[in-house]
C-alpha cells in the first residue's frame, strides 16, 4: 500500500480548529483500533453511552468516516465526498456489532452524552448524566455549545429536588430556562407552526398538547424526625420504607414522563394519522395496535393506587 500523507482541517471536542497530518496507513490503523476497542470494558448500560460516543467523537474528528473497505480489493480507501452519514448508514452496524444500523440521531445522542459526561466529570461536586434519555431534550445544544449545555444542565440538577438524578422533565423545564433563548423561542414557535398548518382533521384531533410542565402542590414538611423515633425490635425502618416508596413514585413518574415525551414529539412530527398507521403494523412485542387498551391499564393502575390510600 502507497504511503499518503492526509493534511485535513478538524474540529476537536473544545471546537478548535487544528490540522491532523495522519497518513492514510494511520488512520486506517486508528479505525481499525476503535473497532476492536468497542465493547472490551463494557460493565453496564452507561458504559455503552459513553465509549460508543467517545468512539464517535473520534471518527468525526479525525475524519475517519471518509475510509470505507472495498471488499473486492480487501484493502481500505479513503473516499473524499464520503460524509459521516454514509458511515452510519453502510458500517456502523457491522463496526459496532449491533442488530442495525446507527440512525443520525442516535449518534448525535451517543456522542452529546459523552460530552457533557466528560465535562460535568470536571466538577467534583456534580453529577453527570446517567441516562441516555435524560439529555435528549438538549443533545443539539451540547453538540453546538456545551458551556451553555453545561447550565442547563446544572438547572436541571438544581429542581430535580430529592430524586437520584434529573428525569427527561427536569432538563425540559431547564432547557426553557437556562437555554439560549433564541432557541427556545424557535422551539416553540416551530411547534405552533406545525399544529396550526397541518391539516383540519390533524388539528381538531391534537386538541392540546400532552407536554406540560406540573408543578407539585407544596406540602407542609412532616413533623416528626426520623432522628427523634424510638427504636425497638421489630420496628419498621421508617428511613429505607420511606426512600423504597419514594424512589418508586419517582421512577413511575420519569417513565410516564418519557411516555409522554416520545409521544408528543412522533405526533408534532408526524400527525396523529401516522400513530394510527404504526398501530396496524406487526413489529412483535413492540407493536403497538393495542395502545389504547395499554393506556387504560396505567389508567386503571393509577385508580387502584388512589383506592389503596384512600382505603
Amino acid at each position: 500500500m502507497t504511503t499518503q500523507l492526509s493534511k485535513t482541517e478538524i474540529v476537536n471536542d473544545n471546537n478548535e480548529v487544528v490540522i491532523s497530518y495522519l497518513t492514510t496507513e494511520e488512520k486506517i490503523h486508528v479505525l481499525q483500533s476503535l473497532g476492536e476497542e468497542w465493547f472490551s470494558s463494557i460493565k453496564n448500560e452507561n458504559d455503552i453511552y459513553l465509549q460508543r460516543g467517545r468512539i464517535l467523537r473520534e471518527i468525526i474528528n479525525e475524519k475517519l468516516y471518509k475510509l470505507k473497505f472495498n471488499k473486492e480489493t480487501g484493502i481500505y480507501e479513503e473516499i473524499e465526498n464520503r460524509e459521516f452519514e454514509d458511515f452510519l448508514r453502510e458500517d456502523s452496524k457491522v463496526f459496532f456489532k449491533r442488530h442495525k444500523k446507527l440512525s443520525l440521531d442516535s449518534a448525535n445522542r451517543y456522542q452529546a452524552f459523552y460530552l457533557l459526561c466528560n465535562r460535568m466529570l470536571s466538577h467534583a461536586n456534580l453529577s453527570e448524566p446517567v441516562l441516555l434519555g435524560q439529555i435528549t431534550p438538549m443533545t443539539h445544544l451540547i453538540l453546538d455549545d456545551l458551556d451553555k449545555a453545561e447550565e442547563v444542565w446544572k438547572g436541571a440538577l438544581a429542581c430535580k429536588g430529592d430524586k437520584e438524578y434529573p428525569s427527561t422533565s427536569d432538563v425540559e423545564h431547564a432547557f426553557m430556562v437556562h437555554g439560549p433563548k433564541k432557541a427556545v423561542t424557535l422551539r416553540v414557535q416551530h411547534q405552533k407552526d406545525k399544529f396550526y398548518n397541518q391539516p383540519r382533521l390533524k388539528k381538531e384531533e391534537v386538541k392540546e398538547e400532552p407536554i406540560s410542565f406540573v408543578e407539585e402542590p407544596v406540602t407542609n414538611k412532616p413533623q416528626i424526625s426520623f432522628d427523634e423515633l424510638e427504636k425497638y425490635e421489630g420496628s419498621i425502618d421508617s428511613s429505607i420504607k420511606c426512600k423504597a416508596i419514594a424512589s418508586s413514585y419517582h421512577q413511575a413518574k420519569e417513565s410516564l414522563s418519557s411516555f409522554k415525551f416520545t409521544l408528543y414529539n412522533f405526533i408534532q412530527e408526524n400527525g396523529i394519522e401516522a400513530l394510527k398507521e404504526l398501530k396496524n403494523i406487526d413489529v412483535g412485542v413492540y407493536s403497538i395496535n393495542d395502545l389504547d387498551n395499554k393506556i387504560k391499564v396505567l389508567e386503571e393502575d393509577l385508580i387502584k393506587i388512589k383506592v389503596l390510600l384512600d382505603s
